[in-house]
């Protein structure tokens, strides 16, 4: 067995490699649940807080198009300029636009003003997946730690990420019954300074393609597209990212709406006049989201042991990314199936998917950190969500042609082509023999 198939818990607790590695990972997962949380807060009453400035659906997809349009293109640029500019430059740029695009959204119920934050906001989320995780790898990686300890980092982050979220769902819950639908933004505000902070005084700076921290962006670019171009287990990885994500986001379009109408068919009563616990819901999912990450790392962990039982050995990260697009198609079928009235059938449905995602973060994190070259691992990352913000942006502008059930159909056809996809194209990684 070699060092990196060892479990770290085997290891002896003085040995120097843990020891390094535990606190790159308490570095590296502060900040990122911190920011997580911020993101987390917003998603149970975003649609609501539009809602209550009087947007209808269309509206509210349009704001939702907007970001991410901004992210294909604007945030594609700043992504990519982090190999050169710095990694952790590029998490502070995430934190300062964020912030803006949170404070617009609260202090202001003007469409224009709520146009240019979903313009900030996509640019964020784009640096969000992918200049953090950047970062991290390239810190990994400099310090010599076993490559195949990235996934503990991963699998643990998506568990306690799914912590976070249940605990940000019964706090947004909380502070709107006090203050209304605009608390949970401000509370956001406040968790993305904090972040800002700690990386501030706990994280050091790294870069990719250049260490000089000059900013240049469209060689950095024509790079990144080379070695996406060059390796198709980067391309089909891409693919996998874009259809799962792309579903992933219509869901957070639709789930508030969908349930809505399906809860007032069901208990028969008008659907503007009751008001569901959607903090409470969004907490319930995100546990789904956890245990799916408890899943994974358990698998992954026995996957790489030699007394593994032999469904255990079977459970690589490849085929627990196949198993996660597997389950996110069943789950939109289950969706599409008599939404309007059948209530049950649907939340089981909306915890099947969140417990997909749990399967999902860390295998194609883990994945993607074997494939991606570090010179210019921040720039591919943010190409490879090129596909996902046009594709989503493509979907949302024809959302008030389509029906709910027709778009929770479409996210069931995607997913089972990425499962597809990854089972006859993907080639994993073959560990070598000592």
């Amino acid at each position: 067995m070699t060092l990196e198939t060892m479990d770290i818990e085997s290891l002896p607790p003085d040995d120097h490699n843990v020891k390094r590695f535990k606190s790159l990972q308490y570095r590296y997962l502060t900040v990122y649940l911190v920011v997580m949380g911020a993101d987390w807060l917003q998603g149970p009453y975003l649609y609501k807080l539009y809602q209550s400035y009087g947007f209808d659906l269309v509206q509210i997809a349009f704001l939702f198009l907007t970001g991410f349009v901004s992210g294909a293109i604007g945030g594609t640029a700043a992504g990519s300029m982090a190999d050169s500019w710095g990694r952790r430059r590029g998490c502070f740029l995430f934190c300062a636009t964020s912030c803006l695009s949170l404070f617009l959204r609260v202090f202001s119920s003007n469409y224009p003003l709520l146009f240019v934050s979903h313009v900030l906001s996509g640019m964020a989320a784009s640096m969000q997946y992918s200049v953090f995780e950047a970062w991290y790898v390239a810190e990994h990686t400099t310090q010599n730690l076993p490559g195949e300890w990235m996934a503990r980092t991963f699998g643990k982050g998506t568990f306690l990420n799914g912590l976070v979220a249940i605990v940000a769902g019964i706090v947004a819950n909380a502070v709107v019954d006090l203050w209304g639908y605009t608390a949970p933004f401000v509370v956001s505000m406040a968790l993305v300074v904090l972040a800002a902070g700690t990386i501030s005084s706990t994280w050091a700076e790294n870069y990719g393609e250049s260490s000089s921290g000059q900013i240049q962006l469209m060689r950095t670019l024509k790079e990144g597209l080379q070695a996406l171009l060059r390796d198709s287990n980067i391309l089909v990885l891409g693919a996998a990212q874009t259809v799962f994500e792309c579903a992933m986001y219509i869901f957070v379009l639709l789930y508030t709406p969908a349930i809505e109408k399906t809860a007032a068919v069901y208990v028969g009563t008008d659907e503007k006049s009751q008001e569901l616990p959607l903090g409470y819901l969004f907490s319930t999912m995100m546990f789904a989201v956890m245990m799916g990450s408890l899943t994974f790392q358990t698998l992954e962990r026995q996957s790489s042991s030699s007394s593994a039982w032999r469904l255990a050995s079977w459970c690589t990260k490849d085929r627990l990314l196949v198993l996660a697009l597997g389950l996110a198609s069943t789950s939109f079928g289950a969706m599409m199936y008599d939404e309007a009235t059948s209530l049950p059938i649907l939340v089981v449905a909306y915890h099947v998917f969140e417990f997909s995602t749990g399967l999902y973060y860390p295998s194609l994190s883990s994945l993607k950190a074997e494939a991606i070259p570090e010179e210019t691992r921040a720039a591919v990352m943010t190409l490879l969500r090129i596909p996902m913000n046009v594709g989503v942006g493509i979907i949302m502008w024809h959302v008030d042609d389509l029906s709910t059930p027709m778009l929770f159909a479409i996210c069931s056809l995607m997913t089972m082509v990425g499962a597809a996809l990854m089972t006859i194209k993907f080639r994993p990684k073959i560990p070598q023999q000592q």
